[in-house]
């Protein structure tokens, strides 16, 4: 697969992405990120702000690349992407969130108590490296789209 025969197929659109975006997509994923370190919430919830964090962090990426995700599906496509736009070493962690990807939608429509401590600090820690990384990336292959 590649992101043009996606666009073909309707699942990726074209898009022209900004620094001032990409500031505002880490200042979001962060966000995220800090509300899932509140404890006092139910892990079920922690875990839900950190795969937020995860997708807005994955979607950077794809939107330096020129696209943005459409239809049905987008935040699985947004995963199935990462590999695809910051190399072949991200597979594991793109699969990583997808199987969050389908335990988020567990607890947000389906049943509540299903996430462990130990697996929202798993994924907690996860993202917090992933937005190192995503940042690096940025600075590495769109220097002109990092924040300053």
């Amino acid at each position: 697969m590649s992101l043009t025969q996606w666009q073909r197929e309707g699942r990726l659109q074209s898009h022209k992405t900004s620094r001032s975006e990409v500031r505002d997509l880490l200042a979001v994923a962060q966000r995220g990120l800090k509300d899932a370190r509140v404890e006092s919430i139910s892990t079920d919830w922690r875990f839900a702000a950190a795969y937020e964090a995860a997708l807005t962090l994955a979607t950077i990426p794809l939107e330096c690349a020129g696209y943005r995700t459409r239809g049905v599906g987008h935040h699985a496509t947004t995963f199935e992407a990462l590999p695809l736009v910051m190399g072949a070493t991200f597979c594991d962690l793109a699969d990583y969130f997808e199987r969050c990807r389908m335990k988020r939608n567990e607890i947000a429509y389906r049943r509540a108590g299903v996430i462990s401590r130990s697996e929202a600090e798993e994924l907690i820690r996860s993202v917090a490296a992933f937005r190192q990384q995503v940042e690096q990336w940025l600075r590495k292959h769109h220097s002109d789209l990092a924040p300053g």
